[in-house]
């Protein structure tokens, strides 16, 4: 424990250390973001399929 102290004691004035905590955040927010926009994009699709059905029964009305 003392050697992984003094590694990230050394390692913290270091910008190596930020940019893996870039990565590591961006790639995060990344996925989080495609998981939102799978979510929204189902939930706009059946929205459509909706709005469709929708005009073809007021349309034949």
């Amino acid at each position: 424990m003392v050697k992984i102290n003094s590694w990230l004691g050394q390692m913290a004035h270091n910008y190596l250390l930020i940019v893996i905590a870039a990565i590591i955040f961006f790639g995060i927010k990344s996925i989080l973001g495609l998981l939102t926009y799978r979510h929204y994009n189902k939930e706009l699709q059946q929205l459509h399929k909706k709005i469709d059905v929708l005009l073809k029964k007021f349309s034949k009305e």
